[in-house]
């Protein structure tokens, strides 16, 4: 399994964002099934980026009575994707971290260690892309390429 971030958070939607994707849903003919609310709880409720087994573990955690399996989980998240409600990141290790789009466009440090995944700090990832511009004449794409290294952590 992998390294969520902030997996053991869990909390209802907020007004706001329960619109957002009733409006979405509905566009497509498309009800908020309970199955389809308890997955948007455990990514919206996640202040990093959380896994298909973690959102799997925390609907089970905050809904016991709900029947969820991995299917369901994916096919949810499949559909919010094309919503363009949430975004789909590829770890190092090549499994999927996913979190709200509404955060937007940013860049991640992946640790090659214990594989968890951070947000890199916009101005660092603009500074890093204008260098290698200006070195190289290269446009970097840093959203759909991570940086991997060594967190803190593991480097200790």
């Amino acid at each position: 399994m992998c390294v969520s971030t902030g997996s053991e958070q869990n909390h209802r939607l907020d007004a706001g964002t329960r619109k957002t994707i009733l409006s979405a849903l509905r566009a497509r003919d498309l009800r908020l099934t309970e199955q389809r609310e308890a997955v948007c709880e455990a990514v919206f409720g996640c202040p990093g980026h959380i896994c298909a087994e973690h959102i799997q573990e925390t609907v089970a955690a905050s809904h016991p009575a709900l029947k969820m399996n991995k299917t369901t989980v994916y096919r949810t998240l499949y559909l919010l994707m094309e919503l363009g409600l949430v975004s789909e990141h590829r770890c190092g290790d090549g499994r999927a971290q996913y979190e709200p789009a509404m955060r937007g466009h940013h860049s991640h440090l992946i640790c090659r260690g214990c594989g968890r995944m951070l947000d890199m700090d916009d101005d660092l990832a603009l500074s890093i892309a204008a260098e290698t511009s200006r070195r190289h004449g290269f446009r970097v794409e840093l959203e759909s390429y991570p940086l991997l290294g060594w967190c803190p952590d593991c480097r200790a």
